[in-house]
């Protein structure tokens, strides 16, 4: 959710509380948004009304650990869900174009894994495992409730390279997800995006070969000259 849906959201779990008798304050309110405004309003609603039909708990007003609970599924889930936007970015955006995801931990966990570039680049056969390393990284971190600090973008072979040569990069980088959401990880994330080793290393190897090419060019024997 966004801050302009605050208001409908408030509104929202006003009539759910009222239907179990419970008096809304303002605090409660603030709880429930606190922990509840990653997700989609839509989604929201619908998990009030799930719990309200729930035939074990649905007698019992919804604890915000409830709602949470619905929402989110396991662990394991969120880190194959998490994933499963991953994969769909590398194959829709690929490697040369950064990117920025609609969850900070995905920026964490693949900054742990060498970068955007360097898994991007991964050959098929790779993905399994590198799904898995990524699954373990994002469940740890989502059993631990911990969002440590995170990069704006996961920067792609263009920038790195344009970095290199001390040209700003012009091109945006692309929002995968919800763009809203995205859009507030590329503000609130620390620093420019970390141009990483592996990132770095292929960037700069292609500036060496034109260095090279060009080297080789300045070093070729001028033709003869006509007497």
């Amino acid at each position: 959710m966004i801050d302009t849906e605050k208001t409908e959201f408030a509104a929202l779990l006003k009539s759910v509380m009222d239907y179990y008798g419970k008096d809304v304050t303002p605090f409660l309110v603030s709880i429930y948004w606190d922990g509840l405004k990653r997700f989609e309003f839509e989604d929201v609603s619908r998990a009030l009304s799930a719990h309200a039909q729930n035939p074990d708990n649905g007698q019992f007003w919804p604890k915000l650990a409830d709602i949470v609970r619905m929402l989110e599924g396991s662990t394991e889930s969120q880190g194959m869900r998490a994933w499963s936007k991953v994969r769909s970015a590398i194959t829709s955006v690929g490697k040369m174009q950064s990117v920025v995801f609609d969850d900070p931990l995905i920026h964490v966990c693949i900054a742990e894994m060498g970068g955007w570039y360097a898994l991007a680049s991964c050959m098929e056969a790779e993905l399994p495992f590198k799904a898995r390393d990524f699954e373990k990284r994002y469940q740890a971190y989502r059993a631990r409730r911990e969002i440590p600090e995170f990069q704006p973008m996961l920067v792609g072979s263009h920038e790195s390279e344009n970095r290199l040569n001390g040209f700003p990069n012009r091109t945006k980088p692309v929002l995968i997800g919800n763009p809203e959401r995205a859009q507030l990880v590329l503000e609130r994330g620390k620093g420019q995006g970390a141009v990483r080793i592996t990132d770095g290393k292929v960037a700069a190897e292609k500036v060496a070969a034109r260095l090279q090419v060009s080297t080789r060019s300045d070093n070729e024997p001028e033709p003869p000259r006509a007497a």
